[in-house]
């Protein structure tokens, strides 16, 4: 502020230093008028016509540009607006979705269907889960439901064994970490031992395969443990797609799963494969 100030006041000297040194009077002719007009006077005077007529001729770009810079902040705006309703539509509908999550497994836990380390689903029922489901496999081919099963098997390396004293802090947050990722429609089988099998319903190849990927880097991070201390565990993943136009039994679903499993462990840096079941891989 006191730039500006030390500026204009310096303008204010310059201007009146220009005056005080050009105060004698000259004609000005303009059309049939004519009179007489201090030097100073009648410069500063055309100075300030110019700067009027450049204003006026620039006054139309500055106006429309002010236009739609208006209606871009609108629309940026109702953007805003939009954007926020969608992410607490998105946020409600996830809290409804893991309300009927729990409810879900809490039903499980009272029929006796859930592992009591993990609170998953044992198991002894995967048999009977896809069996059921290869079943409707096709039924309704408008239900995306109804289009693919997808099976993944997960093998979850270095962690605890059951015999350790961390394995009933560890497999919980692993657990979790991975429920928290998986779509809406899949559910988590525990062997007991270290491998989790995720059935999931209604995805294409393409977006099943995006899926495996996405959840083999579910465990990339750390552990962090109650104690704040951390465990690291790395995460393998096969899996195996049935289509409507597939003819498979569940075994055969589950055993092309586990051999994409043991070629992920085999590649190295590549923790995910899949096969479309009923196809040589």
């Amino acid at each position: 502020m006191p730039i500006l100030v030390v500026l204009a006041l310096l303008i204010a000297l310059i201007a009146i230093l220009f005056a005080l040194q050009n105060a004698y009077s000259i004609p000005v002719s303009f059309l049939i008028w004519q009179f007489y007009g201090s030097l100073a006077l009648i410069l500063l005077l055309t100075l300030a016509l110019g700067v009027i007529v450049g204003l006026l001729v620039t006054a139309p770009t500055i106006i429309k540009r002010g236009w739609v810079s208006s209606r871009q902040k609108r629309q940026l705006s109702q953007l805003e607006e939009d954007y926020q309703g969608q992410a607490q539509d998105a946020s409600s509908q996830k809290k409804k979705l893991d309300l009927m999550h729990s409810a879900q497994m809490q039903l499980f836990s009272a029929l006796g269907l859930t592992e009591p380390k993990t609170g998953l689903l044992e198991y002894q029922l995967l048999d009977q889960v896809l069996t059921h489901a290869l079943s409707n496999l096709g039924d309704n081919p408008d239900s995306a439901w109804h289009r693919s099963i997808c099976l993944f098997v997960m093998d979850i390396e270095d962690a605890p064994s059951s015999d350790d004293v961390n394995s009933r802090a560890v497999w919980p947050i692993i657990t979790d970490r991975i429920q928290r990722q998986l779509s809406p429609r899949s559910w988590l089988h525990f062997d007991g031992s270290h491998r989790l099998y995720c059935v999931t319903l209604g995805m294409a190849i393409e977006a099943a395969a995006d899926y495996g990927e996405f959840l083999s880097t579910t465990l990339d991070e750390p552990l962090q443990l109650v104690d704040a201390s951390e465990v690291s565990v790395s995460l393998k993943i096969g899996g195996a797609i049935a289509r409507n136009n597939t003819t498979v039994t569940s075994q055969q679903l589950i055993s092309q799963a586990e051999q994409m499993l043991e070629k992920s462990s085999l590649w190295g840096r590549s923790r995910f494969r899949m096969v479309e079941a009923g196809v040589s891989s």
